[in-house]
């Protein structure tokens, strides 16, 4: 069985990109243009991983994502990814359970 992983990017190309390499990779790649469509993915189905954008449509962030995870008791790693990383946003991503904290570009490495 494939690991259903979840991007969450208001950006379309990169989430595409970003899917699209993962799906290469052989991974179930799914995506979320925002929060509201990310925890409507999250209510069907668990994903084994979220990367999640810190910065989202209008009121609502990656971290808000990372909270609602850790309220919904999931198990499944959350990685932050940034176009403007800060110790601020870093710390407390850290300091919520994100398992990393990306900078963008992300690469691809494999």
């Amino acid at each position: 069985m494939k690991s259903k992983i979840l991007i969450i990017d208001d950006e379309t190309i990169l989430r595409e990109t970003f899917k699209e390499f993962l799906t290469q990779a052989g991974y179930d790649a799914v995506t979320a243009d925002g929060y509201q469509s990310a925890l409507d993915v999250i209510s069907k189905q668990i994903p084994d991983v979220i990367f999640a954008d810190i910065m989202l449509e209008k009121g609502h962030t990656g971290i808000d994502i990372l909270k609602e995870v850790k309220n919904r008791g999931l198990l499944c790693p959350v990685i932050i990814i940034t176009g403007q990383p800060g110790i601020e946003t870093a710390a407390e991503s850290v300091r919520l359970g994100a398992h990393d904290y990306l900078s963008k570009p992300v690469e691809k490495k494999f």
